[in-house]
């Protein structure tokens, strides 16, 4: 698959926050539905990150949005020089395909290009395929990032160094 990846159009942004509700409700079983609720309004969320963050998406040859990651650079809880990946998504139906690789590997790249230190990510600890691509590209494991982004949602923070 053929994908390109860039920043997304103000025109992408509501099926960019539907596609992230829809990447992410397979977990929406393992919390309680008052949890869910308001993750899913936090998730879908997309017009209210821009304002802090990249909103960067992977497109495939035929012009469909097939995944997307929130890029921060200077991201809220973090020291200065230290970008932050959020909300890593693809859609159900093209995962096992490079795509959540290729997003993780080009908010590292941005990172170098912008001079920063380190980059870091939080993952759900349910969430295998993204604890899997972060730690394969060298991501260790960061506890001083952990946090509830639900009540009774625990997510865990990883950092790779680039310096």
């Amino acid at each position: 698959m053929e994908l390109t990846i860039r920043l997304a159009t103000e025109e992408e942004l509501d099926g960019v926050a539907q596609l992230v509700v829809d990447a992410y409700a397979e977990f929406a079983a393992a919390m309680s539905p008052d949890a869910w609720a308001m993750f899913a309004r936090d998730i879908a969320n997309v017009h209210g990150r821009k304002h802090d963050g990249d909103i960067v998406v992977a497109v495939d040859e035929s012009g469909e949005i097939v995944g997307t990651v929130t890029m921060f650079r200077e991201w809220r809880g973090v020291q200065e020089g230290t970008v932050a990946i959020r909300l890593l998504a693809v859609l159900p139906d093209q995962r096992n395909q490079g795509i959540g690789t290729a997003l993780v590997r080009w908010v590292v790249e941005e990172a170098r290009a912008s001079n920063k230190g380190r980059v870091v990510a939080t993952v759900m600890k349910m969430m295998d395929a993204i604890r899997e691509i972060v730690e394969r590209d060298g991501f260790v494991r960061m506890p001083e990032l952990d946090h509830e982004p639900a009540p009774g949602v625990r997510a865990e923070g990883f950092c790779l160094e680039l310096s």
